[in-house]
């Protein structure tokens, strides 16, 4: 087996600082070299086990240190990788965070819009509750015109017929002026002089014959007309035309069709008896004008 001489840096360094030393130190014979480089030599040479031991444990380092580089460049690059990943997650998260907030931020302003919104219908609905109350108010009130314009064609209907039956039935009296026919609020109004009617001590004439005829007939064509008898000469004394009244009934008019007098209304002026004879007047004064004579009022009213 033969041994190889090699040299390594090593030896090289080693033999060159002896070398530089001695030389330094003392004067060297060319013996003394001479034996001095067969000694470095000899330091040199290494079994062929051992160069190739050292041999292959510096191609397993170098494998190793290659090994290690890749694994590093691997890493490096994950590293890198994850970087990126961590970069591109931490921007989504934000871009998220940002779409929350502004849902959030939309949600708090519909929010408010809708509060804003039922607030509103609210205030509508009071509205629209108090013009359908108008409304409905209004409607009862044309109801209630309409039903009482209805009610009051009626009537005048039925007053106007009533008018010109006691014009016919009457037509002599009333077109001499005898008898004064008037019309009133709802009623039509007969004024005859009292003393056509009643005597003075308050009994009916039999000339008053005609007339009671001719109301009996008037109230049995109209059913549901009431009849009023009144003396002017005392207003709302039932007692001073019981007379009347009676002698009406015995003509066919019941008690139902009397109206009742309103005894706390307050005799008029014109009410008084009238007055015979023309009153004298002072000089430069208008004469007084002569007061009207008692009248008995028979008052046909229609409901």
């Amino acid at each position: 087996m033969t041994i190889p001489l090699t040299f390594d840096w090593l030896t090289v360094a080693w033999l060159s600082t002896r070398l530089s030393l001695w030389w330094r130190r003392a004067r060297v014979s060319p013996r003394q070299l001479a034996l001095l480089l067969l000694l470095g030599v000899f330091s040199g040479c290494v079994p062929v086990t051992r160069f190739e031991e050292a041999q292959s444990a510096g191609q397993v380092e170098l494998e190793g240190r290659r090994r290690a580089e890749y694994q590093v460049a691997q890493l490096q690059a994950e590293n890198q990788q994850l970087r990126t990943q961590a970069e591109q997650a931490a921007r989504a998260l934000d871009e998220r965070e940002q779409a929350l907030s502004q849902a959030e931020l939309d949600s708090l302003t519909q929010g408010k819009q809708r509060e804003q919104a039922e607030g509103l219908v609210e205030q509508l609905r009071g509205e629209l509750a108090r013009v359908g109350g108008h409304l409905q108010t209004f409607h009862d009130d044309k109801a209630k015109a309409e039903a009482s314009l209805g009610v009051e064609a009626t009537r005048g209907r039925s007053l106007a017929r009533l008018t010109r039956d006691l014009a016919l039935a009457l037509a002599e009296p009333v077109a001499t002026g005898e008898y004064v026919l008037d019309a009133e609020q709802g009623a039509v109004v007969l004024r005859v002089p009292r003393d056509k009617l009643l005597a003075e001590g308050g009994g009916v004439k039999p000339e008053a014959e005609p007339l009671l005829k001719a109301v009996s007939r008037i109230m049995q064509l109209h059913k549901q007309t009431k009849l009023r008898v009144e003396d002017a000469s005392a207003v709302g004394d039932a007692v001073a035309v019981s007379q009347l009244v009676t002698a009406l009934g015995e003509h066919a008019i019941g008690p139902d069709r009397f109206q009742p007098l309103a005894a706390d209304e307050p005799a008029a002026a014109s009410a008084a008896p009238a007055a015979f004879g023309a009153a004298v007047s002072a000089p430069g004064v208008e004469p007084a004008r002569p007061a009207q004579a008692a009248e008995i009022v028979l008052g046909f009213s229609v409901p």
